[in-house]
């Protein structure tokens, strides 16, 4: 009994010391506070947006030109312009104009909405040049681009004659800015008068680089018989400006479009490319390389720069077309479409003519209908697009629809291309090759995007489909770039055996 109790008495000891040693431990370190994640620094490799802002009561004054010719001192000034499709974080400038008090203020805003610094600075008023003048002369060193005391970036504006800056801004903004509509779909109404003016400019002005690559684009903007020469003329005025400055964005695209003429593919990518590489924003370049790779068959590749193009210019009818093939493309993988800006308004002819090829293939006629309806005007549509829709239904009424859209392109009333979109939906590979071939001995663009939609797996399951993507000269293009998205499902179409050999044939 005695044994028990002793034994009872030692575990109540035990339970007593673990308590009193529980009891006595020591207090546990406090917790390290929570450091906050280092805010970002900004430098010349971060990715810089840019915002024009009137204060009141000039709030609706046109920031239009200012907005252009800031992101051209930055892109120039060799800073990281964002694209303007770029959702990612990034650092802005914000220029926020006094007009009453002639002055502005910057202010560099990090991506968390901090502004990081902020200044004031005096801006003149007696023109537009004196007013880029003053902010090109401060932003290098705001920014930390430009030790203190440099002459800044007021050489980047290319001019110091007031009368020649306005008169610049004047044209080119209607080419180059927001309400541009775009070259690989030339004739844009008034840009004769525009050409004009700037030929005078670039006489007046001939160390002016910035006007001649303008009077470049322009060129290129025109359209009619004359396009050879045109082209001729915008390379020798891109040439020019680039002799005198070669980091000029616009005429490396006005180079890339005159070789995307001529079907010189791999050298139109090259200035394509450089031209981006300067500005990010260049919607020529966007537009140019986009559209090379939609007729190159590279669909995937082609969209974020055509998408980029028309974020830039909402109504550049070159890039909405060559997105129009995608969308086609698109609807039949059951690819989610982004919104298109033509939807907004009446849509353009282009547009709407590939949208209504893409529907008689699919065998919708009356969206067909509704398409060119919309877009054609009365006696367009009795003369060709009637005739085209019956034809859809009725393949006996083929013969009697291609006699009228022969008709109609003899008339120059549709172009080349439309009268190959014709061909097609109504699936006559014959007439779409004879056309082809016919442009392609006239030395003139050949459509060969329609080639690639998954509608017209016809075309490139036909015999005369080698001889003319051959003529064309895309397999060299394929070999460096890479082949046609279509060798994915199809990889015994031509072309899809060409051993690519270039580093960039591996892009997206």
């Amino acid at each position: 009994m005695n044994r028990w109790r002793i034994v009872g008495l030692i575990v109540l000891a035990l339970l007593a010391a673990s308590l009193l040693a529980w009891w006595l431990r020591p207090a546990p370190p406090p917790a390290a506070p929570v450091e906050p994640p280092p805010r970002e620094v900004f430098h010349s490799s971060k990715p810089l947006d840019v915002a024009v802002v009137y204060q009141q009561p000039a709030a609706t004054t046109p920031s239009t030109w200012l907005y252009h010719e800031l992101m051209h001192l930055l892109a120039a000034g060799r800073m990281r312009v964002a694209a303007v499709d770029d959702t990612s974080p990034k650092f802005t400038l914000r220029v926020t104009i006094n007009p009453e008090a002639n002055g502005a203020t910057l202010a560099l805003v990090a991506p968390d909405n901090v502004i990081e610094r902020q200044e004031q600075v005096q801006l003149p008023t007696e023109s537009r040049l004196a007013t880029i003048s003053a902010l090109a002369q401060r932003l290098p060193q705001f920014l930390n681009a430009q030790p203190a005391g440099s002459p800044g970036w007021v050489a980047l504006i290319g001019t110091d004659d007031a009368k020649a800056y306005d008169a610049y801004l004047t044209d080119a903004l209607g080419l180059l800015g927001p309400d541009g509509q775009g070259l690989t779909r030339p004739g844009v109404p008034q840009s004769a008068r525009t050409v004009e003016r700037l030929e005078s400019l670039a006489r007046h002005q001939p160390h002016f680089a910035r006007a001649r690559a303008a009077l470049a684009i322009g060129y290129l903007s025109l359209g009619g018989q004359d396009e050879a020469s045109l082209s001729k003329l915008a390379k020798a005025s891109a040439e020019r400006a680039l002799a005198t400055d070669e980091s000029i964005a616009e005429a490396h695209a006005a180079l890339g479009l005159v070789h995307l003429r001529g079907g010189d593919w791999t050298a139109a990518r090259e200035q394509f490319d450089r031209a981006l590489a300067l500005d990010a924003n260049s919607a020529a370049s966007l537009e140019g390389s986009g559209c090379l790779l939609v007729d190159a068959g590279r669909y995937t590749a082609a969209r974020p720069l055509l998408a980029h193009a028309v974020r830039l210019q909402p109504r550049n009818a070159g890039a909405l077309e060559c997105l129009a093939y995608l969308d086609a493309a698109a609807a039949v993988t059951k690819v989610k479409l982004q919104a298109d800006p033509s939807q907004t308004e009446k849509p353009l002819s282009a547009v709407a003519r590939v949208r209504a090829l893409a529907a008689i293939l699919g065998g919708d006629v009356e969206t067909a209908r509704r398409e060119l309806r919309e877009s054609s005007s009365d006696e367009e549509f009795r003369e060709w697009a009637e005739p085209l829709l019956h034809a859809a239904t009725d393949r006996a009424r083929v013969p009697d629809a291609l006699q009228s859209i022969t008709r109609a392109a003899s008339d120059r009333r549709i172009d080349a291309s439309t009268e190959i979109l014709c061909g097609a939906a109504l699936r006559r590979a014959e007439f779409v090759f004879n056309r082809m071939a016919r442009l392609q001995r006239d030395h003139e663009p050949v459509p060969l995007r329609i080639l690639w939609m998954p509608q017209t797996a016809f075309l490139r399951r036909h015999a005369r489909f080698e001889q003319i993507v051959g003529t064309a000269g895309l397999p060299a293009f394929w070999q460096e770039y890479g082949t046609p998205d279509t060798c994915v499902d199809d990889p015994k179409t031509y072309g899809c055996k060409t051993r690519t050999t270039g580093a960039r044939a591996r892009e997206p």
